[in-house]
Parts: C-alpha cells; sequence; structure tokens
C-alpha cells in the first residue's frame, strides 16, 4: 500500500510532538497521578488476559509496540514471552525504553527511533501489535499509521490500541471552565469549547489539550479525538476487525481530567477518583459506557 506524503502541516506537528515527549523523557516514568496510573493498569491488565501465550515454541513470536514510549507495554509483552520491536518518534524515549529492557535482561528486546506513518517492518511479519499511550491521537496522519499497522500484522494477528475519545465529560468541563475563567485549567476560550458540540457527530476532531508537566509547565498536547463507531470503520477499512473494546475514564471524568492529573491530590478527591474507578471497572466493557470515555481501549483482529 502506497504511502502518501504528509503535508506541512502534519509534518510541523509531527515534530513538535516529537519535541514535546523529547523534553518529557527523563518523567515520563515518574507518572504518579491517578489518570495515567489507571489508565496504564488498566492496559497491562487486558494485555495479560487477552495476549497471554497459550503455548511457547522454539521462536518467538513477535510483538511490535508502536509509539513504544520508555517500554512500559514493552516490557509486559517480553514478559509474557514476546521477542519486541518498540518504535517511537521521540528518540530520547526511546533510548529509555532499550536501556530499561537491557536491565531487565530481555535481550531479544530492540528499538529504533521511527515513525508510525512508515514503519521499519515488513509485511505481514508481526504476531502482535501494541499501540498505546495514546500514540494514534498524537499522529497527524493516523489514517496512514493504521495501514501500516496492519501492513505489518499477521492474517489473524491481534492489535491492542488505545485512542483519545470525542464524547465525554471533559466537553462538559471545558465548557464550565471557560464559562468560570479557566478556573479548571483547561485553557480553551468558550468559542472552541462550544465548537465540539457542532456536527458532524458521529466523527471526532483535533484538540490541544492543555498538560502540567512535573516541573509546572503547562504544554499543548495536540490530539486526534475518536468517535467509537469512527473507530470502528476506520479499523475495518484496513481489515481489522475489533473484537473487545472498553472505556476508559467516563465515570472517573466525573472528576475533572485537569484536576486527576496532579499527583498531590487531596486525600478525600484520591478516595473519591478510587471509588469511582471500581465503579466503572463494573461495566466499562459494555455500551454505552465503552463508547462515552476518554480513552478508548480495543482489542482487533487482522481479518
Amino acid at each position: 500500500m502506497s504511502r502518501s506524503p504528509e503535508t506541512t502541516e502534519e509534518t510541523v506537528r509531527t515534530q513538535y510532538v516529537a519535541q514535546l515527549f523529547n523534553e518529557m523523557a527523563d518523567e515520563y516514568d515518574n507518572l504518579k497521578d491517578p489518570w495515567y496510573s489507571y489508565t496504564f493498569g488498566e492496559i497491562e491488565r487486558v494485555l495479560r488476559a487477552d495476549f497471554r501465550l497459550s503455548t511457547t515454541g522454539q521462536s518467538k513470536p513477535l510483538a511490535l509496540d508502536v509509539g513504544c514510549g520508555t517500554g512500559i507495554q514493552s516490557m509486559i509483552l517480553a514478559s509474557l514471552g514476546y521477542r519486541v520491536e518498540g518504535i517511537d518518534i521521540a528518540d530520547n524515549l526511546v533510548s529509555i525504553a532499550e536501556r530499561k529492557l537491557r536491565t531487565a535482561g530481555y535481550t531479544d528486546a530492540h528499538f529504533r527511533h521511527a515513525d508510525a506513518t512508515s514503519l521499519p517492518f515488513d509485511d505481514r511479519v508481526a504476531d502482535v501489535v501494541n499501540c498505546c499511550g495514546p500514540t494514534l491521537s498524537f499522529v497527524p496522519a493516523w489514517r496512514i499509521a493504521i495501514q501500516e499497522i496492519s501492513r505489518c500484522l499477521k492474517p489473524g494477528g491481534k492489535l491492542l490500541l488505545e485512542v483519545e475519545g470525542k464524547w465525554t465529560l471533559d466537553m462538559l468541563w471545558e465548557l464550565l471552565n471557560a464559562l468560570t475563567g479557566n478556573r479548571l485549567g483547561y485553557d480553551k476560550p468558550l468559542k472552541d469549547a462550544l465548537k465540539q458540540f457542532l456536527p458532524p457527530w458521529t466523527v471526532g476532531h483535533f484538540t490541544d489539550y492543555s498538560f502540567v508537566r512535573e516541573s509546572g509547565e503547562t504544554v499543548t498536547m495536540p490530539l486526534k479525538l475518536f468517535t467509537a463507531g469512527e473507530l470502528k470503520r476506520e479499523l475495518q477499512a484496513v481489515g481489522l476487525v475489533v473484537q473487545k473494546r472498553w472505556g476508559l475514564h467516563f465515570l472517573t471524568n466525573l472528576l475533572p481530567s485537569t484536576v486527576l492529573h496532579h499527583a498531590d491530590l487531596p486525600p478525600l478527591v484520591r478516595t473519591i477518583f478510587q471509588q469511582l474507578a471500581r465503579l466503572e471497572r463494573l461495566v466499562y466493557s459494555v455500551w454505552p459506557f465503552n463508547a462515552l470515555a476518554c480513552s478508548l481501549l480495543v482489542v482487533a483482529t487482522k481479518e
């Protein structure tokens, strides 16, 4: 499948994302806020439950980690018995992932600096692809990235994919934030907060999300948001069939995400979050809860 060239705007956005994550590389593994701790914990749960190897042969199956970051999911895949090949647009993250898995003794895990829209792997080579973080939402030419993932997967291979969802309570929090002088720190003017409610309603849009780093600096993260139906259609278009879907942060988003990105939450707020997460786990795999969430997590197979 031929790859279309990126537009100038997409190239600039890709370079910005690479720079952003290179600058955040040293703090990436130190994210202690409840939002990401919960998200990464659920991703690990799915990996260990749905991607566990039933048999061990002479040759290990290959897992690609697209947007490997510092190797958080790469480490899990390696512990499950996969050979791991990871790529990331931020070379500082790649260096950390390589060092981390070498230190842990996984000598058959390899990482390289590469773009998700041009994966340096042969066709139909991977048994499994992991793409979380949520990497795909940071890729301007995300359709090309999906095509590349499908190209690299073997028939019958499995994909674990996490993306940012469109229909969330954050839309209401952003509206309230704009009406109250940015008290919640979303940094979004009223006209942009209202624009999210306009059609088309069946597809997501790009948004700029304000994220506070460990240093206290606020950075802007450009994100592509997806509806559940859109994600299913786009995956089907490249031969990937959704088998399971979870919605992370629909109940926990009763608390603003900008609040939950702070590690030093007041004890009461942390307790409320933990109780909401406990309730969410009971229903996050069924509709409509698996469609109306900040993070959409899916398992898909290659036809």
